[in-house]
């Protein structure tokens, strides 16, 4: 796969997407790539294009046609809402996407464009925007880690980062019945097994009250910062170290997006 960076609006890291698969995930970020300086104009992707822009290993026909499904599914749910006391607006973040396949589903074309109200998320990103590249991201398996992952690439020049435990909850659109031992479980333990690959002396601090119990309030992510500069070809050598860890696969004024809104609230 040829080196593809994603660079994009930080709103863009505030979309619930925590029933989202792998694959679709997969599939969008590669997708905000190649939209990247496109403006608004369409983008035409066929099935092998994609599959290999994502990196993906999907080889059965219905399955890669069923991730597609789940990925426009998941799309088409996200909106934002603009509600004052004399207006309610309700706005997409793509005009288009539209995919059509042949009758035995060999081959697709998928047709994508954004909105000129959110051209500012994928375009003209002078400031506050977060940049990766797509292999690292696609090498991620659990969606967790991936969601981290686009976290902690927003402050990668810092090298630290705090979240109190309501906002990291939030973002990472957990369940309301998630506790520090559903985080501790099925986010913090896969993000300490496939991050390090990406962000060197990768640490996490709970960070604790003083209250009875000593409650957990927060997290705290600190690892060494990146330089700022030109991309590194292969930068991180992640096929070995991935075998060796966790083995084989088990100009309209910008609107910010704190007020998108997924139709996936339910636990």
């Amino acid at each position: 796969m040829a080196k593809e960076v994603v660079k994009h609006h930080n709103d863009l890291n505030t979309i619930p997407m925590r029933k989202w698969t792998r694959e679709e995930m997969d599939f969008f970020f590669a997708i905000i790539a190649k939209l990247r300086n496109k403006g608004t104009e369409k983008i035409v992707f066929n099935k092998y294009q994609l599959k290999e822009l994502a990196n993906s290993s999907i080889k059965h026909n219905k399955r890669f046609a069923d991730s597609i499904e789940g990925l426009i599914t998941n799309v088409s749910k996200i909106h934002y809402v603009e509600k004052t006391s004399n207006r309610f607006r309700l706005m997409n973040l793509f005009s288009d996407f539209d995919a059509t396949w042949t009758d035995d589903l060999s081959d697709m074309k998928l047709i994508v464009r954004v909105t000129d109200n959110f051209d500012y998320i994928i375009n003209k990103l002078d400031s506050e925007f977060t940049t990766y590249e797509l292999k690292e991201f696609t090498q991620i398996r659990s969606t967790y880690a991936k969601t981290v992952y686009r976290l902690l690439k927003q402050w990668k020049t810092i090298g630290k980062k705090e979240f109190n435990i309501d906002e990291f909850k939030r973002l990472l659109d957990t369940p309301d019945y998630y506790g520090p031992s559903e985080i501790d479980k099925n986010i913090l333990a896969p993000v300490k097994r496939e991050l390090p690959a990406f962000f060197k002396n990768l640490k996490i601090k709970k960070v604790k009250g003083n209250t009875r119990g000593t409650p957990v309030t927060g997290y705290i992510f600190t690892w060494k910062p990146e330089k700022t500069g030109n991309w590194v070809e292969e930068k991180y050598d992640v096929d070995g170290w991935f075998e060796k860890q966790i083995g084989e696969p088990s100009d309209i004024d910008p609107v910010p997006m704190v007020n998108w809104l997924a139709d996936n609230n339910s636990n």
